[in-house]
């Protein structure tokens, strides 16, 4: 007969003991060595083989942080407190891209080969916005912000290093942008200078947009101001040429604007005090009324130096200038005798203005100035020995002739025609014969005076006479 196994002798007893053992040895474990949970919170997703979407030319966002995960790592405690946050890693891997634009992530824990881990996550994917990537050429242009000190003006504002960049990213996002945007601040500046600001982008209602999404060639752009003095000057003219017969130019000429502010270096501007219009511009020959020109002052500016305010309120370096021109009036006017003066009287004779006949004189100018000429005050000579000349006379004849007298008017206005005087001339022995004729005549009055009173003493004396024979 055989006999029985032992081994499987008492096999319910042996199965309880094996299982009483491992519980024992768990219990042992556990208060020696505890099973115990670490949470390691905010560990970044590495996200791998993104070209797969960007070499396709799509761009990805990672929405809603989905790209952080709070690990959660259960173990017992001699494993537990080997592990580091570094020992943590949390993967996605774009190559299991689902259709749902989702990536799973995956966990893994470092140096725990052997040990019994638990590790899991708060999210298991990675959700992405996935759209077609867009680029885009812009002009960097410059926002003047402030305003130079006073006397100062911009006089440009331009990029240094190219006025373009380019910009990529989601399509929604870049073709929301209108504007590629470098501020220039010139608040307060009085010299030039060089600066390099940030290229901001904008919407087309002036909204910044500052999405990381969007990508630049170029972040920054490098600036020159150059800022000028301001001077205001005067504008000057001066005009050439003859107006037509019977008319004159009056001298006054005119600029529309009279003054204009200009701009340039400093050491320019401090011999620069006006702006001269050659008279060459302004042609008077054969005009009948005022002479309008437009001219381009800028032409006649130096070197480095502009107008300021051309383009505003409609002005653009054209200057009216406006020279006048009247006609010529004439005017009639009596000379005071008393301010003719006769010259160069042969000897033995004299010359007088017949006081009986006036002297009139005609003078041709501009309105003006012919009201501007005190005719009392002039004054004329009459040369008695050049009007013998010019009449071949050698001797004076008595008589009432008419004699050129010369007068000396003002530069301003003109004398048209001659002036002439009637004038006596006496002999001095006519003139001695007239006395004579006239003491004769007092004499003759004289002795009949004296005869009437010889006569009328006789008459006394004999009066007399008979009365005193009477008497006796």
């Amino acid at each position: 007969m055989k006999k029985p196994n032992k081994i499987f002798n008492n096999i319910g007893l042996k199965i309880l003991a094996v299982i009483f053992s491992i519980l024992l040895w768990l219990v042992s474990v556990n208060i020696n060595d505890p099973v115990d949970t670490e949470v390691y919170r905010n560990v970044p997703v590495e996200l791998e083989n993104t070209g797969l979407l960007t070499d396709e030319g799509m761009t990805y966002e990672v929405v809603d942080d989905t790209d952080r995960v709070t690990v959660t790592v259960r173990a017992n405690r001699s494993v537990l407190e080997n592990i580091n946050a570094s020992d943590i890693t949390a993967t996605a891997d774009f190559s299991e891209l689902s259709f749902t634009n989702t990536v799973p992530i995956r966990l893994s824990v470092s140096r725990t080969i052997g040990s019994q881990v638990e590790i899991s996550g708060n999210i298991d994917m990675v959700r992405l916005e996935v759209e077609e990537r867009l680029e885009r050429q812009m002009v960097i242009e410059i926002d003047q912000v402030g305003t130079p000190a006073d006397g100062y003006i911009v006089s440009s504002v331009q990029t240094t290093d190219g006025n373009a960049l380019r910009i990529s990213g989601p399509e929604s996002l870049v073709s929301q942008v209108d504007r590629a945007v470098v501020e220039a601040n010139v608040d307060g500046l009085t010299e030039s200078i060089a600066i390099s600001e940030p290229i901001r982008l904008y919407d087309a209602d002036g909204n910044e947009i500052t999405s990381s999404r969007i990508t630049k060639s170029v972040s920054s752009s490098n600036v020159s101001i150059s800022i000028l003095q301001t001077k205001e000057i005067p504008v000057t003219a001066s005009a050439s040429g003859e107006p037509a017969a019977g008319y004159e130019a009056t001298g006054e000429v005119s600029c529309a604007p009279d003054r204009v502010t200009v701009a340039g270096k400093s050491s320019t501007l401090a011999g620069l005090e006006q702006i001269t219009i050659p008279a060459e511009e302004l042609d008077l020959t054969g005009a009948t009324e005022d002479v309008v020109e437009l001219v381009d002052i800028r032409q006649y500016l130096p070197d480095g130096v502009s107008l300021t305010n051309t383009s505003e309120d409609g002005f653009n370096g054209r200057v009216a200038v406006t020279a006048a021109v009247e006609p010529l009036v004439d005017m009639t006017r009596q000379l005071d005798q008393s301010r003719i003066q006769i010259l160069n009287v042969p000897e033995g004779w004299q010359v007088t203005l017949d006081d009986t006949d006036p002297v009139s004189i005609r003078l041709r100018g501009l309105q003006e100035e012919l009201d501007a000429v005190d005719v009392s005050q002039l004054a004329g000579t009459i040369d008695v020995a050049a009007w013998m000349q010019e009449n071949d006379l050698t001797v004076l004849t008595e008589g009432t002739v008419e004699m050129e007298v010369s007068v000396v008017v003002p530069g301003t206005v003109t004398q048209v025609g001659s002036v002439t005087a009637s004038v006596n001339i006496l002999s001095d022995a006519t003139t001695d014969q007239g006395a004579a004729g006239e003491a004769a005549a007092s004499g003759t009055a004289d002795t009949q005076g004296a005869a009437a009173a010889l006569s009328d003493t006789g008459a006394a004396h004999a009066g007399s006479g008979t009365d005193a024979a009477a008497g006796g």
